[in-house]
């Protein structure tokens, strides 16, 4: 028994050691740190895929995720569109998202390379109330306060 308590106590404490940790910013701050910002409906999602040519991250550790772009908030002034391929982490501990296909979300993350847009949990654009979110979450569209929507749409970095 004291040896099953031991191991429990183990990997609690390494799932903890190595959970995704996020500094809390306000919806500014997440907003003007973020490259893209964009009101997406998740179309397909597959894993074990790299980032395109030129990224930093390499490896097959990566989820892409094909997405709608429903409505732009910010983007960079050297694209025209934003691309609809998204890539995060597949890895929890490295703050990869898990999102469902036929969902729609808000979303916000940096453009690596010449054109791939990556995400992770850190950094996403969430009320400065969090009592209506937990933190470190994305939210899904269905659940963003039109007060957030109309804050954004107003905000200069």
């Amino acid at each position: 028994m004291h040896q099953k308590l031991t191991l429990f106590l183990l990997a609690a404490l390494l799932a903890v050691t190595l959970a995704c940790k996020c500094k809390e910013q306000s919806t500014k701050e997440s907003f003007c740190n973020a490259h893209w910002v964009s009101h997406v409906k998740v179309k397909v999602r597959v894993g074990k895929q790299g980032l395109p040519e030129g990224s930093e991250r390499k490896g097959l550790n990566n989820l892409r995720y094909t997405v709608q772009h429903v409505e732009v908030f910010k983007k960079p002034s050297n694209m025209t569109t934003l691309p609809d391929e998204i890539y995060t982490p597949s890895e929890s501990p490295a703050c990869g998202l898990t999102i469902a296909a036929g969902h729609e979300y808000l979303l916000a993350g940096r453009v690596e390379g010449p054109n791939a847009l990556y995400t992770v949990l850190c950094g996403q654009v969430l009320p400065d109330d969090r009592s209506k979110t937990s933190f470190e979450n994305v939210l899904e569209w269905k659940n963003v306060p039109p007060t957030l929507t109309t804050q954004i749409k107003a905000i200069k970095c």
